[in-house]
């Protein structure tokens, strides 16, 4: 399964973080959630399963079961075992560590296996480790420590016995007597140590007999760890179980939501807008006036589809989705140009790349703004031809343009609502008389230009509709300009400019 997105679009997108939200306790479940697996169109009713046993979960942890609670209790205490059961694997020397270790998650694995209420929900089964808990504790006890036992040997008792003896010899020679008396413990302990690494070794093999249940175990923490961990992502962000239909159905987002972007809105007192969109196979173009919030939607509208295609619950209303071959999101903002590159060049090889791979292929295909390191003219031909090319394919391609596309085969057209025209006709101008000394600077901006900004923001409506091909590409751009304050002379030229380019256009 192939997932292709740069670093810097990656660390953009929220998946990280939206990975890291999922509070894993155990190492093991903590690596297999690192593992980010994306599943496989072949491999639909795993993922259902694994969709199922969440949904499952779900009504146990937000009513915080005691067996919830017990599970997170042991899973917090599970030591990682990988290095452990390797050398037991490799038939090498254990220590002490790696004896306390393997009991200690036996004595784990026990207690889960009890929680038969849990296991039914999250679909989950434990083997008996009862025979190999017995070798690592020979008294019968359930003591969570380890160490080599007497009863392990009659040799390894009759040498401890004679060590304590001589000890007590020690404590009451004289000190002329002790030298003697030392070198013959020094004998014993040498004695001691070859009978106990013996007996490591006896274990070591005796265990090796049930590494098969060892890993299957420590498999079963990890999925249960794993599944409590999404469950409770779910629940935190109101998320929903999706839908898998078949191949050739469309992906259905209503009110969807990117929980990273919405925190940091919230924190700022925003609110985030719900995206509702519905993606056929082909084309589907959004467009909208800047500052309208394509790329948050793309990016909204990608997490959704990418989580939960990984097994996890979209954060949506509702949401149902065929399964893809492989996912790519790409953005021309990305920063290859400061790396000394061509920005449309490396941009040119990623759309020739992805467009070969999806050749015989399904997949999601997200593209922010294309082309828009070259000139308009041209980048319209290269818009307008991968929507047309896209638009005859198996895979779903999702493009935020400022460009007009003209209507084709496989062509469906969304825009951000964005500020009604007539709200932004009615806002007033706003004029700058100085920029202040502290906003000299490039990059540094004063009080009050931000708060206007926000102002304008305020006003827009981020929501997605779907319009008719013959639709125009929103305009406010100068509008806006002016509105935060831009000279009076470069906004009339503005217009002038403006009102000529839609008269040749044939707009007016």
């Amino acid at each position: 399964m192939s997932l292709f997105i740069s670093r810097e679009e990656e660390s953009k997108s929220g998946i990280r973080e939206i990975l890291d939200a999922c509070q894993c306790r155990s190492p093991q479940g903590v690596r297999l959630r690192n593992q980010r697996k994306i599943y496989r169109p072949n491999e639909r009713q795993t993922l259902q399963n694994e969709l199922d046993a969440i949904a499952g979960l779900i009504p146990l942890v937000a009513k915080k079961d005691p067996q919830v609670t017990e599970a997170q209790s042991q899973l917090m205490r599970l030591r990682e075992l990988q290095g452990t059961l390797s050398y037991l694997e490799k038939g090498k020397l254990l220590s002490d560590t790696n004896f306390f270790e393997l009991k200690s998650a036996m004595l784990i694995f026990s207690k889960l296996n009890a929680l038969e209420k849990l296991k039914e929900k999250a679909q989950i089964a434990f083997e008996d480790c009862t025979q190999a808990g017995e070798i690592l504790e020979p008294s019968g006890s359930k003591s969570p420590g380890f160490h080599i036992y007497s009863d392990y040997s009659d040799l390894l008792k009759e040498i401890r016995a004679e060590k304590r003896e001589l000890e007590r010899e020690i404590a009451k020679a004289k000190a002329a007597d002790r030298p003697n008396l030392m070198r013959q413990r020094s004998l014993l302990v040498s004695r001691e140590n070859n009978e106990e690494d013996r007996i490591r070794q006896e274990l070591g093999t005796a265990l090796q007999a049930h590494l098969p249940m060892l890993k299957a175990n420590a498999r079963a923490c990890a999925m249960l760890d794993f599944r409590l961990a999404k469950a409770e992502l779910a629940i935190k962000w109101n998320a929903c179980q999706p839908t898998l239909v078949a191949d050739n159905q469309p992906a259905d987002l209503k009110e969807a939501v990117h929980p990273i972007i919405a925190q940091k809105l919230e924190s700022q007192g925003s609110q985030f807008s719900p995206q509702s969109i519905r993606l056929e196979p082909g084309s589907t173009v959004i467009s909208g006036a800047n500052m309208a919030g394509k790329s948050v939607a793309l990016q909204t509208i990608f997490i959704n589809l990418l989580i939960t295609q990984m097994g996890y619950f979209p954060v949506c209303q509702v949401l149902s989705t065929p399964l893809f071959d492989f996912f790519t999101f790409d953005s021309s903002q990305s920063g290859e140009l400061n790396k000394g590159l061509s920005s449309f060049g490396l941009e040119s090889v990623k759309i020739r790349n992805h467009y070969r791979y999806s050749q015989g292929r399904r997949g999601l295909i997200i593209m922010d703004e294309p082309a828009r390191g070259t000139n308009p003219a041209e980048a319209r031909a290269i818009v307008q031809t991968l929507c047309e090319a896209y638009g005859l394919s198996a895979s779903m391609f999702l493009i935020a343009t400022h460009y007009q596309v003209h209507p084709a085969k496989g062509i469906r057209f969304y825009q951000i609502r964005g500020i009604r025209p007539e709200d932004l006709q009615q806002l007033p101008a706003w004029q700058a008389e100085s920029v202040p000394a502290k906003a000299q600077k490039d990059g540094d901006y004063a009080k009050e230009d931000l708060e206007r900004v926000r102002f304008i923001q305020n006003l827009m409506d981020y929501r997605l509709s779907e319009v008719s091909a013959h639709t125009d590409v929103p305009s406010g751009a100068i509008r806006v300009a002016e509105l935060l304050g831009m000279d009076e002379e470069l906004i009339r030229n503005m217009k002038t400019i403006w009102k000529k380019d839609q008269t040749i256009n044939g707009k007016s």
